[in-house]
């Protein structure tokens, strides 16, 4: 890589700035959809949304090897167009939110996602509409939701939570009787039928409007492992124990939603549109093929792997359900899209698969290079059908209608942003033309900007032959990454409040300070005053400030003699440096001290607007891998072999506890939950479960 070629980039850049108004007026008016006319205005379209389970674009012939044979898909390829640079968010979760919302998950109830239900509520906060509830509410959409739903909801009416995981329909006292309260129908599906983690955790129930369909008095406790069916069509697997329905079947998960979409459309008012969300259970583990689909075309065993018999599956239920549209004369002005979540962690691990058709708006049988996220499904939609985006939603949703329509037609889009949850961030990453930026928290928080047009494989770091022009455009992309981001420092300039009872206001952090209730109204307030609204305060301490590279003057931490350390008491002493700026928190909170920025930005601030507006032709996104984070050192260091009582840990599945390390569960579970989590900050914390203390050995 020519450090020269980075030069004229830069370059590029700064003159991009002097458009940055009218840019930001243009994107604008693209985000909030003044409204344009479709084709026939008085004849809406139908919408078919298909959400595949962890498929990557590697699993689709046209992008990856053809092992598995997809007619279907490649079809639907033929009758419409590829977006050969589509985005999602790490984690099924989190991506369904972005597409029914328009948002990047932060912007959500849970930051991380909403994945069962609870006594709280579902991911959707303040005056945020979905897809669903917008089409319904503008122009009398018929709208279901059928499959895997991952968006929250609370327990009915009356009803307590105690969050056990395994048996969350009998832990506590919850009158099933009653429907469950801010699922799909609350958001503005008409009807649906969905469990609420797909097949892979309790409860393995379906509900149907809110009403759980198990009978209360028959619920069974699944053990892990392999199940013989009632159909005999196969072997269903529980990946994780919990209860459900005592004919619980994860062969046939995805047939049932076949089944269901043919009903609805069967009984669908052909004077009114339709929008249909259909969220597929597999190909997500576990991984159970049936014997064979329902037209008796052999599955499970017709190639080496049952990740590669389920693959073949979806391409069959896709089939399936294109025919229940087309069989009824529906599918000329019904809009399809073909898309996933996915999971992995290097360059295409956060690229998905996404194909639309619409006949006769769009072209037939084109590929595009543009970038556009699973979140631009929201304004997308607006465009097509023509219905205005509420106040308050699809804050981060732009629009794609043109670059699908029109050849020569360039993505809105300039930056995507992905930040990994395991409990709280444990990555980061931005993509702006052919380079990435990432960052994984760890110890070091390690950094790494790759050009991707010479190094797909992100072998080559370009931070490790550091120069000015490497620092500035690290810290640039950076500093974008942040503007995205969910936990920034207050801002000090005014900003307007976009929703809410004092829409259009401009105002600064004082406005939150004066009153902290506007907090909880005011989403806006809790991204851009976290510290005065108190929202995430430990994750935005550890969160990285290399954008604005200076010292938290607030931040303290505790000394193993139980005094109190700064970021001025560190610089004083080389030693003191050498000793506690490999913690993580203490790296973050005192940045230029530990020396983790570049060295020609020491105690800058980040700008006001990001330093750059166009992009380059070439789009693509990726992030990177990271060990789990860690919370505090304790406040008083072990002398002995304790677990401290107060303390919690993330993990994959929520705060866990010394407790949960040392007893819940089977011993070879326990060694495996020692051996994954038993590392810094929770050795110090649980130093019997860890065997850590100067006393455990």
């Amino acid at each position: 890589m020519k450090l020269y070629h980075i030069h004229i980039f830069l370059m590029l850049l700064s003159r991009t700035k002097c458009c940055d108004a009218k840019v930001k007026e243009t994107k604008k008016n693209v985000r909030r959809n003044v409204r344009r006319k479709t084709q026939d205005e008085s004849k809406k379209p139908n919408i078919l949304i298909i959400l595949a389970d962890d498929v990557g674009t590697s699993d689709i012939p046209y992008w990856g090897d053809n092992i598995v044979p997809m007619n279907n898909i490649q079809k639907l390829q033929s009758q419409g167009v590829t977006f050969m640079h589509a985005h999602a968010s790490p984690l099924c979760a989190p991506s369904r939110y972005m597409l029914l919302s328009g948002n990047y998950p932060h912007r959500g109830y849970q930051k991380g996602g909403a994945w069962n239900f609870s006594a709280e509520q579902n991911q959707f906060i303040g005056d945020q509409k979905s897809i669903a509830e917008v089409l319904k509410d503008q122009f009398n959409y018929h709208t279901g939701m059928y499959g895997k739903w991952h968006l929250g909801g609370r327990v009915p009416d009356g009803g307590t939570y105690s969050n056990d995981r395994s048996r969350p329909l009998t832990c506590c006292d919850i009158d099933w009787e009653k429907p469950m309260e801010d699922g799909p129908n609350s958001i503005g599906f008409d009807e649906s039928f969905y469990t609420m983690g797909g097949i892979q955790s309790a409860p393995y129930s379906f509900f149907r409007n809110e009403y759980l369909q198990t009978d209360v008095n028959n619920i069974k406790f699944w053990e892990e492992g392999t199940h013989t069916t009632v159909n005999n069509n196969g072997e269903s697997i529980i990946g994780k124990e919990g209860e459900g329905d005592p004919e619980w079947d994860s062969t046939e998960y995805n047939v049932r939603l076949v089944k269901e979409v043919d009903d609805f459309l069967e009984n669908h008012n052909t004077t009114d549109p339709f929008f249909l969300y259909v969220g597929l259970g597999q190909v997500h583990t576990p991984h159970s093929p049936p014997k064979f689909y329902t037209d008796g075309t052999p599955i499970a065993g017709t190639f080496e792997d049952p990740h590669l018999d389920l693959l073949y599956e979806m391409d069959l239920v896709v089939g399936s359900l294109m025919a229940s549209v087309e069989d009824r004369g529906l599918m000329e002005n019904t809009l399809v899209i073909f898309t996933s979540d996915n999971g992995s962690v290097w360059e295409g691990g956060y690229t998905i698969p996404m194909i639309m058709r619409y006949d006769g708006i769009i072209p037939t049988g084109e590929n595009k290079t543009g970038l556009v996220g699973i979140n631009d499904i929201y304004a997308t939609l607006a465009d097509f059908v023509g219905f205005d985006i509420p106040d308050g939603s699809a804050q981060d949703s732009i629009s794609f209608a043109d670059h699908a329509k029109s050849e020569g037609k360039a993505s809105n889009r300039d930056f995507f942003g992905v930040w990994n949850w395991a409990g709280r961030v444990n990555s980061q990453a931005i993509r702006y033309g052919k380079y990435k930026y990432a960052m994984v928290f760890n110890d070091k928080n390690d950094e790494y900007l790759y050009d991707l047009s010479n190094d797909v494989r992100e072998k080559r770091n370009l931070l490790r032959q550091s120069s000015d022009s490497v620092d500035e455009l690290k810290i640039q992309m950076s500093t974008e990454l942040r503007r995205l981001g969910f936990c920034p420092l207050d801002v000090e300039e005014s900003f307007v409040i976009p929703y809410g009872p004092d829409r259009g206001k401009e105002v600064t952090c004082q406005y939150f300070k004066e009153d902290k209730t506007r907090c909880r109204s005011v989403h806006i307030g809790e991204l851009n005053c976290n510290s005065i609204c108190g929202r995430n305060n430990n994750l935005c301490m550890l969160y990285p400030k290399s954008s604005q590279c200076r010292d938290d003057h607030s931040f303290e931490f505790i000394r193993e003699n139980g005094d109190t350390g700064t970021c001025g008491w560190l610089s004083e002493r080389a030693f003191r440096k050498e000793k506690y700026c490999g913690r993580t928190e203490i790296s973050n909170g005192c940045m230029a001290t530990c020396k983790k920025c570049s060295k020609n930005i020491l105690n800058t601030s980040v700008p006001s607007q990001p330093p750059y507006t166009s992009a380059p032709s070439q789009l693509l996104y990726t992030s990177v891998p990271s060990q789990p984070p860690y919370t505090s050192v304790p406040s008083q260091p072990p002398t002995s072999c304790w677990n401290k009582k107060q303390y919690k840990f993330p993990t994959h599945s929520g705060e866990k506890s010394c407790k949960w390390l040392c007893f819940k569960g089977k011993k070879r579970k326990i060694k495996r939950r020692q051996a994954r989590y038993c590392k810094g900050d929770v050795s110090l914390s649980c130093c019997q479960a860890c065997n850590a203390g100067p006393r455990c050995t």
